[in-house]
């Protein structure tokens, strides 16, 4: 997204309003706001995630971010955004001098805003596990602490309506996060009702670092929703087939499965957003349109997809980054409400050419 010179800013409280002219790639983003208030139907096609401009190519997805005081660099951090929808904080570090001036808020927020404005759905980080400082910064700043081990991994969703609309319904939701039962490397994330039994559950893919994650990215690729006292309930899970060191030419096999837990009938639109360089080829008539959808109570259904790695996909740029996989996702609209669900590829990483 290019900077508009003709732009207004306006600061309220932290954070700072934006008035522009849109860009084309802003269409998607927008028709979700009109999507979100029912002024239009859900998606028709499928769509692929916008490609980052030059500059961050050329960066190899990744930017440092500094803060200057008085003309000294007194704090960094670095962003890594790769393919939508996670992007990754990397080690913030403050100067002891320029600690408690609100440097690291700043930052992490900056962070934030240049996540939001590419479609990234969610930040993540590690941070050790007697770090209270950190902890203490993250929290008040929205991120929910999610996997540990020898590290913690904290999590923002960044742009999650089916979330921040649950939490409007009942701010006096609770939050926790455990491992998955029999579940190596998978977490439930849990916000409940304080009052009901209302409550949505995301579950996390992938360890506390890249070290216990196989060099395999984060991945939120299911969804337990239940709202109304149990009137309306709506389970959802994207699988991938367990397969690794995924090449140009690859085809894989991917399984959209939900389960109306509900007492009311429920109808939708999976609706597939993926990388560029990465199709669906099965089934053919729904390589560009979405994937319709209707479930009784109590019936599960399940919709199968053949996504293909195009020949000329590079996946040279993943040996420089911090993990080796590429992510595809569905995103699941019913009823003014989406939720997006992704899984992450591993792919066969080349080694850095050999200089002569």
């Amino acid at each position: 997204m290019t900077a508009n010179p003709n732009a207004t800013r306006i600061r309220v409280a932290k954070s700072e309003i934006v008035l522009r002219a849109a860009e084309p790639e802003d269409r998607p983003r927008a028709r979700e706001v009109q999507w979100a208030v029912g002024w239009k139907e859900a998606p028709t096609t499928h769509r692929s995630w916008p490609e980052a401009d030059a500059d961050w190519q050329a960066r190899r997805y990744y930017r440092e971010i500094v803060a200057e005081v008085d003309g000294i660099v007194a704090a960094r951090v670095g962003l890594e955004a790769y393919r939508q929808p996670f992007a990754e904080l990397i080690d913030l570090c403050v100067r002891p001098e320029y600690r408690r001036l609100g440097l690291g808020e700043m930052l992490t927020r900056e962070c934030e805003r240049e996540s939001a404005k590419r479609g990234f759905r969610a930040l993540f980080l590690q941070t050790e596990m007697d770090n209270s400082a950190a902890h203490r910064l993250y929290t008040g700043l929205g991120f929910v602490p999610t996997a540990y081990g020898t590290m913690l991994r904290m999590v923002k969703p960044i742009d999650c309506t089916l979330l921040s609309d649950f939490r409007r319904m009942h701010p006096l939701t609770r939050y926790s996060c455990t491992p998955a039962p029999g579940e190596p490397r998978a977490w439930i994330l849990e916000w409940h009702a304080y009052i009901t039994d209302d409550y949505l559950r995301l579950r996390l893919e992938g360890g506390a670092s890249r070290s216990d994650s196989e060099g395999i990215g984060p991945a939120f690729n299911g969804c337990d929703w239940c709202t109304e006292q149990g009137a309306r309930g709506l389970s959802i899970r994207l699988t991938p087939e367990a397969v690794r060191d995924i090449e140009p030419g690859h085809h894989i096999e991917a399984t959209i499965t939900l389960t109306n837990r509900g007492r009311r009938t429920e109808s939708g639109v999976f609706q597939m957003v993926l990388p560029p360089g990465i199709g669906i080829e099965s089934p053919a008539t729904n390589r560009e349109k979405v994937f319709l959808w209707r479930v009784a109570p109590e019936e599960t259904i399940t919709q199968p997809v053949v996504l293909h790695v195009e020949s000329t996909f590079d996946a040279s740029i993943l040996y420089e980054l911090n993990y080796g996989s590429v992510p595809v996702s569905t995103e699941v609209f019913w009823d003014r409400r989406r939720i997006l669900l992704n899984a992450s590829l591993p792919f066969a990483i080349p080694g850095p050419e050999l200089q002569g």
